[in-house]
């Protein structure tokens, strides 16, 4: 797998680079999420940086399947306003992430992890066979 991925420059302004799979274009993909987001304004962009993973040969939590992050197809975003379900269990359903940061995403075909039931706000997979 590892031979499969490429760094992208996270929010170039902000300098970091991303692991990520080159295969079905992740990586050009994310490169231009990317470029898109470091172009909002600052007190927006805050929440997409820093990123908290990409690449991690990892199961999802309590399911044993292999989460998007084990292909390097998936980002997580800034932790410090993500909302994840076994967090919030006793409280439902948070989001902090704006919608201009989900907006940019879904136009490149990612699927944003806050609309799901079990729901994971800060994350966001490249899954254009759910979109189409």
């Amino acid at each position: 797998m590892q031979k499969k991925l490429t760094n992208v420059a996270w929010l170039p302004k902000s300098g970091r680079p991303v692991a990520v799979t080159i295969v079905n274009d992740v990586a050009d993909k994310l490169r231009v999420v990317s470029e898109e987001l470091d172009q909002l304004p600052p007190e927006i962009k805050r929440y997409a940086f820093p990123s908290a993973g990409t690449f991690n040969c990892r199961a999802v939590k309590d399911t044993g399947n292999r989460s998007m992050h084990a292909w390097g197809a998936a980002i997580d975003l800034n932790t410090e306003f993500a909302d994840y379900w076994l967090w919030n269990k006793n409280s439902g359903y948070r989001n902090r992430i704006p919608f201009d940061i989900v907006e940019i995403f879904e136009r490149h075909r990612f699927i944003w992890g806050g609309k799901w039931g079990h729901f994971d706000t800060m994350h966001f997979e490249y899954r254009p066979e759910l979109i189409d």
